[in-house]
């Protein structure tokens, strides 16, 4: 069942709204968790059509507001135990297995939002732009929860509604006309998004410390960013060169700390800052534009050490150092004691040597000096094109014909070298010419 409608008066004033029930077997049992009643409501002020507002240079000026509540429907959830089969040659047919456990008490999320905005527009529409607050609060979201032994199911998660979240953030888009003549013209805008995210509820920890840097999403902290990435705190090399990190008690350790405790936020993977700036230039028969896009704040794990790994090998009854392509940062490694003072690359060690310690690495690549500012900027597209006159064109009876030359990631600019080489910043950029005809 579905409804909305809307009224405006006199040009100043406008409310909408808008409702729908939706009922999907896919959730619990119990009719109560089948139904999900939706609704939004909103109201603007067009302040610029008052009769005491009288500003020449205004050409629009409105204020908004909204508030609704959504649902959701995650369709790889259901209520009733699911299963998967396969073929079993040791029994000579078919196996299942159980997919998922049964939740008879599983229901929609909920999401509510409000929103606060302004749209407007200044000297005959040669500047405008919108601004918008948000807030969005998530409600029995679907997440992990921890499994209880006792019920069958061993110590697996398994997903009910179990996480409360909150988003809130603003947007803001500008648009410009710089300069405006017969020939000649010069527009801009811009874009800019900010959010911050906070997970404020979920019954869900990690039962050992890899899985907290691992898989971070599916075992959110409360109190921090959803897309938190998790490291070790780095503590220096030691005096033979080896990576040390900080344990739960604040001792520094060139072991694996093996703990939760150990285990800290160092920022979000999603950028908290976001947006684009678009210009173009038109110049007679030529017009010529290009896109900035820019993402700040947030964090990447850079996978590329300057460290040599290791393996296990049967052959040898244990593990082995592997030689293989590094970070050339590498060079930079200790040498000597002393070293440590200058340089946080490990040495290079071999199994045949006392100090060798299959962990290194390990601890290292999950140390927060390894966790990088993924802050960058890219030039998206160039783009450059050359119209016809139309006198000449007519002589050969065709419509239009206009030739183009795209550039597209044509730069990127980035904190670091080794941002730059993880985010892809080092791909050449690709070129594309083409010519439209129209007859």
């Amino acid at each position: 069942v579905y409804g909305t409608g809307g009224y405006t008066y006199d040009r100043r004033y406008s409310v909408s709204g808008s409702v729908r029930w939706d009922r999907s077997n896919l959730w619990g049992t119990d009719s109560k968790y089948q139904n999900k009643p939706t609704w939004s409501t909103g109201a603007g002020w067009n302040i610029a059509n008052e009769s005491f507002f009288s500003v020449s240079w205004v050409d629009a000026i409105k204020v908004r507001a909204s508030y609704g509540i959504g649902g959701n429907v995650a369709k790889d959830s259901a209520p009733y135990l699911t299963a998967y089969y396969n073929s079993n040659p040791n029994v000579g047919g078919s196996q299942g297995s159980v997919n998922k456990r049964p939740n008879p008490e599983l229901s929609w999320e909920k999401t509510t939002t409000t929103n606060l905005g302004l749209d407007f527009s200044f000297f005959k529409n040669r500047l405008g732009g919108t601004f918008d607050l948000y807030n969005k609060k998530g409600q029995d979201l679907l997440a992990s929860s921890q499994g209880i032994p006792t019920e069958g199911w061993g110590y697996s998660t398994y997903t009910i509604n179990n996480g409360e979240m909150t988003n809130k953030g603003i947007e803001v888009s500008l648009r410009g006309t710089i300069v405006k003549t017969p020939s000649f013209s010069w527009d801009a805008g811009v874009l800019y998004a900010h959010n911050k995210n906070k997970v404020d509820y979920v019954n869900v920890e990690a039962p050992i410390y890899i899985l907290q840097l691992d898989y971070p999403k599916s075992f959110p902290r409360v109190g921090n960013d959803f897309n938190s990435i998790y490291g070790f705190k780095w503590a220096g090399l030691s005096d033979k060169g080896l990576p040390q990190v900080y344990d739960a008690d604040g001792n520094a350790t060139v072991y694996n700390p093996g703990s939760l405790g150990s285990i800290k936020d160092f920022g979000s993977t999603v950028p908290t800052h976001s947006g684009s700036f678009n210009t173009s230039v038109k110049y007679k028969n030529f017009s010529l534009s290009a896109l900035f896009i820019y993402e700040l704040g947030h964090k990447i794990r850079n996978t590329f050490l300057p460290m040599l790994g290791n393996e296990y090998s049967g052959s040898m009854g244990g593990y082995v150092t592997t030689i293989s392509t590094v970070n050339n940062h590498i060079a930079d490694r200790w040498m000597k004691p002393g070293d440590e003072a200058f340089t946080n690359v490990p040495r290079a060690v071999y199994e045949y040597e006392p100090e060798f310690n299959s962990e290194s690495r390990t601890i290292y690549s999950y140390a927060d000096i390894n966790i990088l500012d993924a802050s960058n900027v890219r030039l998206s597209n160039v783009s450059l094109s050359y119209q016809l006159p139309k006198e000449l064109i007519q002589r050969a009876k065709l419509d239009g014909v206009r030739f183009n030359l795209n550039a597209e990631n044509v730069f990127t600019a980035a904190k670091s070298r080794d941002a730059k080489f993880i985010l892809n910043g080092f791909q050449s950029p690709s070129f594309v010419f083409g010519v439209n005809v129209n007859f």
